[in-house]
């Protein structure tokens, strides 16, 4: 049934754009106070065994732990991108398996991001919303976080099918209290990378509540678009785009009513008369001009022509 169904699924996901985030916060009552609830948890149990966890375990061990809870999630991945009709990202999944499993060392390295390779999770919340599914209002949930209906749904569904825990029992034959223990060393890794990332932003918010909204929202949308989400004009609308209703073409040239068009002169027309210089002497022609006071060139006195003196000449009889 499943596969008969996943060509439909496929073609509705490259049909339908994604769905982002309704604006408002219509139970901001509610989450306000499941955040109250949610920090004293995190400040009385998460985040010392946090800090703890940090202290003990070196950032080497910390790294390789991480990397391997990652590669255990990459068949989710491939799975949700092969329902978003994201094919690439599908099979980046597969490789990214194949090679941190074996040359990774079980996950500890991440080698496939070094060979080109970078995580791209995919969840099932990010799935329904390339199908079109509303957000629905945002919310708080307990000890989860920041979420939204559509996200919940999703996160409810993926854990349902728990591929991560059936592996376990299987391949290890794991009892449900040890599962339970690995679920808990998952939220202890993942509350140690948010000491360096999370805390200090939240720390000097003015409004630690709508600063990790809006964190949340803005990085799930990252995550909806692959990097690329629309630009929309408050953040939040499900139409973000901005698209023009008719394409603008100029058919003339715009000249304001209080500015002549610029015409350039003519090299050949004939150009005025230059304005005679102030310091250059008037036309005695001219009528309107008052006589000039100034003494005539002619009747200034020339200096006398400078002459050596001749040498006294010596006398014949001497």
């Amino acid at each position: 049934m499943i596969v008969r169904l996943l060509p439909l699924l496929l073609l509705g996901a490259c049909a339908t754009a994604p769905a982002t985030y309704q604006e408002g916060d219509p139970a901001e009552g509610f989450n306000r106070a499941m955040f109250s609830f949610n920090n004293a948890v995190d400040g009385a149990v998460l985040k010392p065994v946090a800090k703890g966890y940090r202290a003990v375990v070196p950032r080497p061990a910390r790294t390789g732990i991480t990397n391997a809870l990652n590669n255990v999630g990459e068949p989710m991945s491939f799975f949700n991108a092969l329902l978003q009709g994201k094919i690439k990202r599908a099979f980046r999944a597969v490789d990214r398996l194949a090679i941190n499993s074996t040359y990774g060392v079980l996950g500890l390295s991440d080698r496939a991001a070094k060979l080109g390779l970078p995580e791209q999770d995919e969840d099932f919340g990010q799935t329904l919303a390339t199908w079109g599914v509303g957000s629905g209002p945002f919310l708080m949930l307990p000890i989860l976080g920041p979420s939204s209906l559509r996200d919940a749904v999703g996160f409810g569904a993926q854990r349902s099918v728990d591929a991560w825990g059936r592996f376990q029992k299987r391949t290890f034959d794991l009892s449900r209290t040890e599962r339970w223990g690995v679920a808990a060393g998952e939220v202890i890794d993942l509350r140690a990378q948010l000491v360096e990332t999370a805390d200090p932003l939240i720390a000097n918010a003015l409004d630690p509540y709508s600063t990790m909204k809006s964190a949340y929202i803005q990085s799930r949308t990252a995550e909806i678009y692959d990097g690329n989400p629309p630009i929309a004009e408050d953040g939040f609308g499900e139409e973000g785009a901005f698209e023009a209703d008719e394409e603008f073409v100029p058919d003339e040239e715009f000249i304001p009513e209080d500015e002549e068009e610029f015409v350039p002169e003519d090299d050949t027309a004939p150009q005025p008369d230059a304005v005679p210089d102030a310091a250059a002497p008037s036309d005695p022609t001219n009528a309107d001009e008052a006589p000039s006071e100034e003494t005539p060139v002619e009747d200034i006195p020339a200096d006398p022509p400078l002459t050596e003196p001749l040498a006294p000449q010596p006398d014949g009889d001497g």
